[in-house]
């Protein structure tokens, strides 16, 4: 057997090795009892360098919530296209709440192997642009027919 000795993270991805500046975004919002199937809630702006460290979200038991999506939007200035719109998250079931303690991941649908990825990445994108955003998008697919907050909690490395 051979004993190794070197770096197993990537040294030529910025945030690993050396690590990256953390950012942090929180925030909650109201659902409508009139959100219709396909309604998208726009949670925040994130940098196309930026590696998803952590992604929470709780709510309130929210009739019509069993079946949303986490991904990555064109922003709107730039027309609001889809880029991965399941990326993070798949077909969720939220409609049940879930308190504060007892968060759902929002990066439950990405595998193992995609750890460590930046998010043009995640948004199909083969290379990296310099100070490009995309919307993080939470979809409902189904209509919503009760109204109630969620909130998410997310952090963010972004190289130094």
């Amino acid at each position: 057997m051979a004993v190794r000795n070197a770096y197993i993270l990537s040294t030529t991805i910025k945030t690993q090795v050396n690590g990256g500046q953390v950012i942090a975004i929180a925030g909650n919002f109201e659902t409508l009892t009139t959100d219709e199937a396909g309604t998208k809630y726009r949670l925040c702006k994130v940098g196309s360098d930026w590696v998803p460290l952590q992604i929470e979200i709780n709510n309130d038991a929210i009739a019509g919530t069993d079946d949303m999506d986490l991904g990555l939007y064109d922003t709107l200035e730039l027309g609001g296209a889809v880029k991965d719109a399941d990326v993070f998250m798949d077909g969720t079931d939220i409609h049940a709440g879930s308190a504060i303690g007892s968060e759902v991941s929002g990066l439950s649908n990405i595998d193992i192997d995609s750890v460590g990825e930046q998010m043009y990445q995640y948004a199909g994108e083969t290379s990296e642009e310099a100070q490009r955003l995309y919307d993080l998008v939470l979809t409902s697919n189904n209509a919503v027919t009760g109204a109630g907050t969620i909130a998410f909690r997310a952090l963010f490395a972004k190289a130094a």
